[in-house]
């Protein structure tokens, strides 16, 4: 078996952002130890372990399986991060639209069957081409897979990739994770996804169904820790079901979980507990992502007069917002979709500022002076229902009546992606580059609120072929600029995204990937 150590992975440096990456601060130079059980707690309710297939992935997936190539904090630094190779070994684009992938020999799966080029191969076109495939989108431009020997393969695709590399890391919430092909074949879809096979650092043991998912150590993975022996540190991994993240906070002081996401509000009393809390570099939630319906069947004025959209956007006072709901971290937003530290992230960009009087005017200019009314969905919850209660004392202050509909998840979702809103909110994230969603383009399935504007959608097309980051950027800001124009989309606050641990854990540079965590 061929192992490799981290400082053997890297190949160069990448965004800042990182899609629910935590970044932590360095701690004293220790010996790492083995052993022990990690726990993690997850607000996520699973219908799956097929990382291909899944509806919402598991906090262990990039525990159980292995990526193409990695996505991680440089080394000495807390807020840069570095493309890394992982399964593969090499990546040469060979044309405008064609690559050469060389993959690292002597890797196995957890049933003992060998990573090849054709299992690759197979991996990618079940990503692509599975009817229930949720990670479409990071191979949809993938157009031939050819196997040039066991470890080599040629990739042709519709389009230029400038992105593809770090699609192909665990820091995208699409990338197309790699599993056992002889495990799919032999169990069947519905078997694999209840006890899935990987190559990962941890097997997975046992899936107690809307409670844990308890994972156990590999002993042939093919990553060595920094003890020179494979990964992972840790004997057991536990991923616990917990949709309460108030309880998860007290599961976390009694000793019962290792690793959670906390409440804001929850911050200043882990701290005092003496539990590891830090922001996440780079890395940012917003709220609320709040956007008009933009389809042609949407019955609301605001889809069709643009006045009425900037007065919704001119009566928000974001600051007020980020100081009522940031708990003292939160920050005005503007930006729809970027944040600092994202390619095109600009300040100088226009924005929408605080004026009640420009709103009351734009109303009266569009006929409605003496209010108009606007329906939002949203998910019955806290996080998400908070900002908007503030929106609709502010809205309500210039003659906007905002209706709230609180709704459970499944029908939330069922109404956003077919449309049946007159708006929509939830909460947004930070990602390496915008590509990788596409929120604003005609077409994309993160386009729920129906937005279609060929300008956009052409320089959509002109930032895929680009794979210089600072051209790119260029091109982004032009798509901020137009998306201000439309006024379709809102968001008011930000905040960096928390990681909260026990005092003992170590190891931990990431919050979407936990294999070199361990217990001091």
């Amino acid at each position: 078996m061929v192992s490799i150590t981290r400082r053997q992975l890297l190949i160069g440096t990448a965004a800042s952002a990182i899609l629910a990456a935590a970044a932590l601060p360095a701690v004293a130079q220790e010996t790492v130890k083995r052993g022990g059980t990690i726990v993690r707690a997850d607000v996520l309710a699973l219908d799956s372990l097929d990382p291909h297939l899944a509806g919402a992935r598991a906090g262990g997936t990039s525990l159980i399986f292995d990526s193409l190539f990695s996505y991680r904090v440089k080394e000495g630094s807390t807020s840069e991060f570095e493309l890394g190779y992982a399964l593969a070994t090499g990546y040469e684009e060979t044309g405008e639209t064609t690559a050469r992938l060389t993959l690292r020999e002597g890797v196995t799966f957890h049933d003992g069957s060998a990573l090849t080029a054709d299992v690759v191969k197979w991996n990618l076109e079940r990503a692509r081409d599975h009817e229930k495939s949720a990670v479409k989108t990071a191979v949809s431009q993938l157009t031939n897979v050819t196997v040039v020997d066991e470890h080599t393969l040629d990739l042709e695709f519709e389009a230029p990739q400038a992105l593809f590399t770090l699609t192909m890391t665990p820091g995208n919430a699409t990338n197309v994770f790699i599993v056992s092909q002889q495990a799919v074949e032999a169990m069947g879809d519905d078997a694999f996804a209840r006890k899935p096979v990987g190559s990962g650092p941890y097997m997975v043991e046992n899936w107690l169904v809307d409670d844990r998912v308890e994972l156990v150590a590999f002993a042939d993975h093919w990553e060595l820790g920094d003890d020179g022996a494979p990964l992972p540190y840790a004997d057991r991994f536990v991923v616990r079901q917990l949709p309460d993240s108030s309880v998860a906070g007290l599961e976390l002081r009694a000793g019962n979980v290792h690793i959670i996401n906390p409440l804001e509000q929850d911050l200043d009393s882990l701290d005092a507990a003496g539990i590891q809390t830090w922001s996440v570099p780079a890395t940012f939630t917003g709220q609320p992502s709040f956007y008009i319906s933009s389809r042609p069947d949407s019955t609301t004025p605001f889809a069709t007069d643009v006045r009425l959209r900037q007065a919704l956007q001119h009566a928000i006072d974001r600051e007020a917002m980020a100081a009522a709901l940031g708990f003292g971290r939160g920050e005005a937003q503007y930006y729809w979709g970027w944040y600092p530290g994202v390619p095109g992230y600009d300040e100088s960009l226009p924005r929408y500022r605080y004026d009640p009087e420009k709103s009351r005017q734009l109303l009266a200019e569009a006929g409605y002076a003496d209010g108009v009314s606007l329906t939002v969905k949203v998910i019955n919850r806290p996080k998400d229902l908070q900002p908007l209660e503030i929106m609709q004392a502010m809205l309500g202050e210039v003659g906007i009546n905002l209706i709230i509909e609180t709704m459970d998840r499944t029908p939330w979702v069922d109404a956003g992606r077919n449309g049946n809103f007159e708006a929509l909110s939830h909460g947004n994230t930070a990602l390496p580059d915008p590509l990788f969603r596409r929120e604003t383009m005609t077409g994309s399935e993160s386009n729920w609120a129906g937005y279609s504007n060929p300008k956009v959608d052409a320089l959509w097309e002109e930032a895929s072929r680009t794979s210089d980051v600072s051209a790119r950027a260029d091109i982004y800001k032009t798509i901020q600029t137009t998306l201000y124009e439309d006024a379709y989309h809102f968001i008011g606050f930000r905040a960096p995204l928390m990681l909260a641990m026990a005092p003992n854990v170590r190891g931990v540079d990431t919050g979407y990937n936990l294999r070199y965590a361990w217990l001091a």
